[in-house]
């Protein structure tokens, strides 16, 4: 079973978090917020005070802390004790910082890998109280060195936005430590990156809209548990399958920091990928920076912005499929789903068609399961003829031109040597039969447990025919 993180979960819909996210971009607006002391309004029931700003010219950053309002006598007002922080941040923004946004953060941090941790230093006024913004990078030019001999300048380190993000995360939830508030992350994009990032560094729960895969980001023992699904009830990360940002530049991602949600069936997705990667190079390029361009840039379509294009909702505030089917597909499990079980989000709308198409699902499972026990079980046979062929080339060579002093001892003793195990009659094994074993019963009791589920879900939509043809008698329907 896997192992899941003792993360305290929020009572904020997957539709606020996407409101607060788009707030994220709106810096003029939030600022006026904050200078007239209004709480910012995602909907009639849903208002959000700006508690603080975080933006640094340097890096890019650009992250606001919002606290939940509290309704009293019909009036919304700052919470003392707010039941919800959401810090949201904003993504890519070429035409506020292209250098830190697409050079540095996009490019270097989520495309590269490289650690977001490192440190650069930039010069700055030596009485400078705000340093989010300074003179540049610290080159040590002529100019440079000459002021900082003039004794007016003095050098400061920086890392990158992502770990800004991360201790921004990391402070907000110091403060509010030992309290009932629930601290959570969202972002879109550069910024829905961030928010899982700093989700996971932190163990907070996140919902992040179109944002790249930055699981190679964490430390080794991070990417272990996020592979191994203890993120998964606690990070979302809500995709396009269309997208090239969310889904993957050029393959497609393996996987984000939690579960990932495709808001429709990715099939013609994933189609319209192996026709951009067939052929040469050359060709796979150039289709894809097509791709690139029309979507992303020229927005024809836009498969990457905070729209009702990308994103719809429920009337719970559920991310729903944005082509009107009732199923959202869950990456990791390769299933479509109803919204409110990938979602996590309470009550769950239980449905014979539902029940069915999850119990065809898990059928196609066991056999898959079934298909690889069976080649396991059977992988004897390819070993030992590929042992008897070996032993067939090597006699034939025994005794002859350069093997002129070997004999078949020499050979049968060299396997023997070499070998890992024994069978019952002392012929050489050369692989792990214990491990073989185990790994046959791991097997066999996954497809047991699966069997049971899929009985289960038969019988609940069978159970739900029943109930239904029952309640039509009763009613005289």
């Amino acid at each position: 079973m896997t192992k899941q993180k003792n993360v305290r979960k929020p009572n904020v819909s997957d539709e606020e978090y996407f409101n607060l996210s788009r707030a994220s971009y709106h810096y003029k607006t939030l600022k006026l917020h904050i200078k007239y002391k209004k709480p910012y309004k995602i909907n009639k029931t849903s208002y959000w005070y700006i508690e603080q700003v975080k933006q640094d010219t340097d890096t890019g950053l650009d992250a606001f802390v919002f606290s939940q309002a509290e309704n009293k006598n019909g009036k919304w007002v700052k919470s003392n004790n707010p039941k919800n922080v959401v810090v949201a941040f904003a993504g890519t923004d070429l035409s506020k910082d292209l250098e830190a946004d697409g050079a540095k953060a996009d490019a270097e941090n989520v495309a590269i890998g490289l650690d977001p941790k490192k440190e650069t230093e930039y010069i700055v006024e030596k009485g400078a109280k705000d340093t989010s913004k300074t003179l540049g990078v610290y080159t040590r030019s002529m100019e440079q060195l000459q002021m900082m001999e003039s004794g007016n300048y003095k050098v400061i380190t920086k890392t990158t936005q992502i770990d800004q993000a991360d201790q921004l995360v990391r402070e907000v939830k110091q403060k509010y430590q030992g309290t009932s508030t629930i601290v959570s992350t969202t972002g879109h994009s550069l910024g829905g990156a961030e928010a899982e990032y700093s989700a996971v560094s932190n163990n907070v729960y996140a919902v992040a809209f179109n944002s790249p895969s930055i699981v190679k980001l964490h430390t080794e023992e991070k990417q272990k548990q996020i592979n191994n699904g203890e993120y998964n009830t606690y990070v979302k990360s809500i995709i396009n399958p269309d997208d090239m940002v969310g889904s993957g530049w050029w393959d497609e991602f393996d996987r984000h920091n939690g579960t990932t949600i495709y808001t429709k069936d990715p099939s013609i997705a994933t189609s319209n990928r192996e026709k951009r990667l067939d052929g040469n190079k050359l060709q796979q390029v150039g289709r894809n920076l097509m791709y690139f361009a029309n979507t992303l840039i020229f927005q024809n379509p836009d498969t990457h912005g905070l729209n009702k294009g990308n994103f719809v909702f429920d009337e719970d505030g559920n991310v729903q499929n944005v082509e009107g089917d009732e199923l959202v597909y869950d990456k990791n499990l390769k299933a479509m789903l109803p919204a409110e079980v990938v979602s996590g989000s309470g009550a769950i709308k239980v449905t014979p068609e539902v029940a069915k198409q999850l119990a065809e699902k898990v059928n196609a499972i066991i056999n898959d399961l079934r298909t690889m026990k069976r080649e396991a079980e059977n992988a004897y046979q390819e070993h030992d003829a590929a042992i008897s062929d070996l032993k067939y080339d090597t006699y034939r060579q025994v005794g002859h031109g350069l093997y002129d002093q070997l004999t078949l001892g020499d050979v049968n003793n060299t396997l023997n040597d070499l070998a890992q195990s024994f069978d019952k009659k002392g012929n050489p094994l050369f692989y792990d039969v214990d491990a073989e074993a185990a790994y046959i019963a791991s097997l066999q009791d996954t497809i047991s447990d699966l069997e049971e589920i899929s009985g289960y879900l038969a019988q609940i939509a069978k159970d739900f025919k029943s109930k239904d043809k029952m309640l039509a008698n009763w009613l005289k329907l």
